[in-house]
């Protein structure tokens, strides 16, 4: 699942575009003449700045959030070449329309793939303790 949270650095950026864009709109509605050269100063030099150094001090993305968001990313992956391939099969008529709902059901409800693979393995185990 993606994190929809922004990080510090994401957000200080947007702070300080806001902050300028505030005191542009004060120094106008003042009457001061020079109000323009607030969001020029502003939006040309400080919010370029800042958002250099805000990457700078907190450094951006940890490399272990980057692994971690690429495992992510490869396991949705894999889910999705999954569903493809049960997509196509049930339209090819390999599966009917029961065994392709319960095989779904089964994909989304895991997390990933190997959880998929193991709960087949632990079935087909049980069915030859059986036999």
């Amino acid at each position: 699942m993606a994190n929809t949270h922004q990080s510090l650095d994401e957000q200080i950026p947007g702070i300080v575009a806001l902050l300028v864009l505030g005191a542009g709109l004060t120094a106008l509605f003042l009457g001061y003449s020079w109000f323009w050269m607030v969001f020029v100063l502003g939006f040309a030099v400080v919010l370029p700045i800042v958002a250099i150094l805000s990457q700078v001090v907190f450094g951006g993305e940890d490399e272990s959030e980057w692994r971690a968001d690429e495992m992510e990313t490869g396991q949705v992956d894999e889910q999705q070449d999954a569903l493809d391939t049960l997509r196509d099969r049930y339209a090819r008529g390999d599966i009917d329309e029961a065994e392709f709902e319960r095989r779904v059901d089964l994909l989304l409800e895991n997390e990933t793939i190997e959880d998929v693979e193991a709960r087949k393995e632990r079935r087909t185990e049980r069915e030859r303790e059986l036999n």
